[in-house]
């Protein structure tokens, strides 16, 4: 089953130690959204944990898992995001697909910074 999520409201920001890029559904103040998070500094025990990769969460904690992404594609004015077997036990989902309301440049840098930072973990098609 694919999950739809129509964002009104798009984020991207990176500090020192991670990078964030968010999408959320601001109907009435709704609960959905997705978060992709990349943690930029991790210790040996994060590593050993596997918690050094790309996070994917959906709508709450209980959806949300380390290394779950398998590709994220930019098609036409949506994302999708396919999930390994993993993403797709924790979030309860088979792939995500984000319309975002607005279009705007933010995403184009989300996107390309998640490109970066992949290391073969993922693939990240842009065209």
């Amino acid at each position: 089953m694919n999950e739809e999520l129509v964002a009104d409201m798009v984020s991207f920001e990176e500090d020192d130690a991670m990078a964030v890029f968010a999408f959320c559904a601001n109907e009435g103040q709704s609960a959905e959204y997705l978060m992709l998070q990349y943690p930029l500094q991790t210790d040996e025990q994060d590593r050993r944990l596997r918690l050094d990769g790309l996070y994917i969460e959906r709508d709450d904690q209980a959806f949300g898992c380390y290394r779950g992404v398998e590709s994220i594609r930019k098609i036409g004015d949506r994302i999708e995001i396919d999930l390994n077997a993993e993403g797709k036990r924790r979030l309860k989902v088979e792939r995500m697909v984000i319309v975002p309301v607005h279009w705007s440049p933010e995403i184009d840098q989300g996107l390309a910074r998640l490109a970066e930072l992949s290391r073969g973990e993922y693939d990240v098609q842009v065209k």
